[in-house]
């Protein structure tokens, strides 16, 4: 028998993707109109925008967690922990009776902490420039003095512990802080121990008032005739108002800049008025001297101004973070400081 021969059957030809048939899933989900599509949309959005407010919290938590040890102040390499110095912002309103006095509620103590800090950090790294130094005995002795008792006191130890509990302050920390008090003192001492025998001094007298128009309608009754020694009877200022305003005399280097400058400008007789914190002075110069003997009690203003510049100086010199400033710090580290400084 002859076999009749297979036919062969044809090759298939693959159906293009574009013009495949749409499965039941595909037909339901292309099938669906622009309500549909406007819905998903939304809840895209809502989910995006739900995400990044989780992001933001999660942001917010961290943050909140790492800032009591973040960086509040740094004098070049060296750091200053936020709650170590909200500790001492805390000591610090103690000092000024308490988180609920006028002195404490003043928005400068924040800056006056951080300035103190800043400049402890100072007198430590330059303070030996001039040999000066705080011996380990002499810290001891200083603690002792700051907690009561003295150095040599059995119970040292254990209200040493109980002052560094109360604090929240670490004992290095502490000791340091102690450490840049004995340096201050001992660089003060020597900047007055420096001042001349004699420099150039102003006689004058001065009456305190509140504001500019007062300074100006005083003047204008001394000009006139007005006897100043009557009128400053009435002045603010109640160091001199019952010596008819008679400052005494005055070297160069005692009053801040601005009031110096106003103040030994004038000649014998003249006038002018030099606006304050505490309101606005009317100064008559009396006599001058270019070179007279500095009198003892104004020897340790002369050596604290002396002093105070010498910090200045060092304090231009060296790179500074400052997180605690009032003008262009971090708020939120501020806030936390502060509350946490009052609320403990």
């Amino acid at each position: 028998m002859r076999r009749v021969p297979k036919k062969r059957r044809q090759a298939k030809i693959p159906t293009p993707a574009w013009e495949r048939p749409r499965g039941a899933l595909g037909s339901r989900i292309l099938g669906r109109g622009g309500q549909f599509y406007g819905a998903v949309v939304v809840g895209l959005l809502i989910a995006v925008a739900l995400a990044v407010i989780g992001y933001a919290f999660l942001n917010d938590y961290v943050e909140k967690q790492r800032r009591p040890g973040s960086t509040a102040i740094q004098v070049e390499d060296t750091r200053f922990r936020l709650d170590y110095f909200s500790d001492r912002l805390k000591m610090y309103v103690a000092q000024l009776g308490g988180p609920n006095t006028e002195a404490a509620r003043q928005p400068s103590v924040v800056e006056d902490v951080a300035n103190s800090m800043i400049r402890e950090e100072i007198v430590r790294r330059f303070a030996a420039e001039f040999e000066v130094s705080a011996k380990e005995d002499e810290i001891q002795e200083a603690i002792a003095k700051r907690l009561g008792i003295s150095v040599d006191d059995q119970t040292f130890d254990v209200v040493f512990q109980q002052e560094l509990t109360r604090s929240g302050i670490k004992e290095p920390d502490y000791r340091k802080m102690v450490e840049a008090e004995i340096l201050v003192g001992k660089l003060r001492q020597m900047f007055e121990d420096k001042v001349p025998e004699s420099v150039e001094s102003a006689h004058y007298r001065q009456i305190l008032v509140s504001t500019e128009e007062a300074a100006q309608e005083i003047r204008d009754q001394i000009e006139g005739g007005g006897d100043f020694a009557a009128l400053a009877k009435e002045s603010l200022d109640t160091s001199t108002n019952n010596k008819g305003g008679d400052v005494g005399w005055v070297p160069r280097g005692v009053l801040d800049v601005v009031t110096e400058e106003l103040v030994f400008a004038l000649e014998p007789g003249g006038l002018t008025t030099v606006p304050s914190a505490q309101g606005v002075y009317v100064v008559e110069m009396l006599e001058k001297a270019k070179d007279r003997p500095v009198d003892a009690d104004k020897k340790a203003p002369l050596g604290d101004r002396a002093f105070r510049d010498w910090v200045d100086e060092k304090t231009a010199s060296v790179t500074i973070a400052n997180k605690m400033s009032l003008s262009d710090g971090d708020i939120k580290k501020i806030e936390w400081a502060v509350n946490r400084a009052y609320q403990s």
